[in-house]
């Protein structure tokens, strides 16, 4: 007979971006905290920031989307450009 252990191992620690947002909601609260003031100024331009670059990402893959749509509709006008070539070639007698 065997007899297996199962350990489960549960992972406790912490990032450092969790712990440095832990301190700065502390901060936050704090009303002593000298620097709150500046901190807020300094998360109002960050979230502004972020909006700005979301927008900035949005507007990448819409610019993304309408060029593949282009270059398909570029591809499918050569198609039918090439064939009404074929067809008049054609009908002046050509032999292609």
């Amino acid at each position: 007979m065997k007899i297996e252990v199962v350990s489960v191992e549960s992972s406790h620690r912490e990032l450092l971006p969790q712990i440095v947002d832990r301190i700065f909601s502390v901060c936050r609260n704090d009303p002593n905290f000298e620097l709150k003031d500046e901190m807020e100024i300094v998360e109002n331009r960050m979230e502004s920031l972020k909006q700005k670059i979301d927008k900035q990402v949005q507007l990448l893959h819409q610019s993304n989307e309408l060029s593949k749509d282009l270059m398909q509709r570029i591809e499918v006008l050569s198609n039918q450009n090439e064939k009404k070539q074929i067809e008049l070639l054609e009908s002046l007698g050509s032999d292609i």
